[in-house]
């Protein structure tokens, strides 16, 4: 069976670390393993070009694609090119064809002749994460996203009805989405993400960079520093703590763009920035906070390692894959009781789940400070909770059986 995957606006296999391009790529080598063909689609520094990474195919046909505006060019330039490529491999029947962007059919037919398969990964625009945003941008930024959302919108409304089956990576997602594109539930599917549980998992490491500093807590935050993140949530509640507790407690933040933290009018959201900087100045924070900026993927498991949980305060996702990266390293989750993060973390069992608010995440800092040895259990039973559901032999085996029935 040949799988021919459409991929994401950056280079596969992945050079940034960015979670749509690992789950592709993650994906590709799975169905290899299980040996099939897999052939990727994607774009490149320098195309085109054709190369074989790991067994699979990989076909670099644009460069890696920028702007918020991509649907109006890019895409469609993409697409077709993409689409000549795969109107010749249609000629061998036993082909299926993948998208991981539904944009990237937009230049396909709407009858298309080899069974089609969308993976929706993302949550913008069906869950609205500029909301979040509102307090920090202008008025004519907002303008601006709720246009963008609409456009998104409508043109899935046109394009996702070309493929036979659309999956989604949560229950929340795919219900949010059923809600702005009317297709057909039965023409829909719920398939996890998942991680590499080779690469993510539990070692010995050295304090990396001295993090701990003596703290009996070393908590860690991985995501890009937008609100609807919510580090400024945590922030909050950190500040909220009493001397004595915060003197216990280290937090490490791993996702600016730029090494460390600085509030400057270079970053995108420059206005978010200045506002977290403020909240680490005014609460006195600076020696419980470490920012230590963008990290290389290969250093990840290490980071993971080092911490005695995850916090992940965000109000908006479509799954969380560093939710799963970090249970796959044994560390339990800290995070707001919210969907679809309370489809993946298991309250009191592979982490804790509290009320989205700054009160509630204080008291259970405070608590976990004290009661350090909780996390231990909890992060053991999440590294097993991870190689039974969000592992990519389990995974993979489901995206199979899917493409072997549509093959039938």
């Amino acid at each position: 069976m040949r799988i021919v995957i459409l991929g994401p606006r950056e280079p596969v296999p992945p050079t940034k670390g960015g979670a749509i391009e690992k789950l592709t790529w993650g994906l590709a080598r799975s169905i290899v393993k299980q040996g099939h063909e897999a052939i990727v689609i994607t774009t490149c520094e320098r195309p085109p070009m054709a190369t074989e990474v790991e067994g699979v195919k990989v076909v670099c046909i644009s460069e890696p694609i920028k702007g918020s505006r991509f649907y109006f060019k890019e895409m469609p330039l993409f697409s077709f090119k993409a689409r000549q490529i795969v109107e010749n491999l249609a000629k061998d029947r036993n082909t299926i064809l993948h998208s991981v962007y539904f944009y990237n059919l937009i230049s396909f037919p709407s009858f298309n002749k080899l069974p089609t398969i969308i993976t929706e990964f993302e949550h913008y625009p069906w869950i609205p994460e500029y909301l979040y945003h509102y307090p920090f941008i202008s008025v004519w930024d907002r303008i601006r996203w709720e246009s963008d959302a609409a456009i998104r919108i409508s043109l899935a409304r046109i394009i996702v009805n070309k493929a036979h089956i659309v999956t989604f990576v949560s229950n929340y997602q795919r219900e949010m989405f059923l809600r702005k594109v009317n297709i057909t539930k039965s023409k829909t599917i719920v398939i996890p993400n998942a991680v590499d549980t080779e690469f993510y998992r539990p070692m010995k490491v050295e304090d990396i960079e001295k993090l701990r500093e003596g703290a009996e807590a070393l908590l860690l935050f991985v995501g890009r520093l937008t609100p609807h993140k919510g580090l400024h949530i945590l922030l909050k509640a950190l500040a909220l703590l009493e001397p004595t507790y915060k003197q216990r407690l280290k937090l490490v933040v791993v996702g600016p763009k730029v090494p460390g933290f600085t509030a400057t009018h270079t970053y995108r959201y420059d206005t978010y920035s200045l506002y977290l900087n403020y909240l680490i100045q005014k609460h006195d924070l600076k020696n419980i906070v470490k920012f230590v900026g963008q990290v290389k993927e290969e250093l990840m498991p290490l980071y993971y390692n080092s911490a005695d949980a995850l916090v992940h305060p965000s109000l908006v996702e479509a799954f969380g894959l560093v939710l799963i990266e970090a249970m796959a390293c044994s560390k339990p989750v800290i995070a707001f009781d919210v969907p679809p993060i309370n489809e993946i973390v298991m309250n009191n069992i592979s982490g804790i789940l509290v009320k989205p608010s700054i009160k509630s995440l204080k008291e259970i800092l405070h608590h976990i400070i004290d009661n350090a040895n909780i996390l231990k259990a909890m992060g053991i039973r999440a590294r097993h909770i991870v190689e039974a559901c969000y592992s990519w032999p389990i995974i993979s085996n489901i995206y199979i059986n899917l493409y072997k029935k549509l093959m039938s």
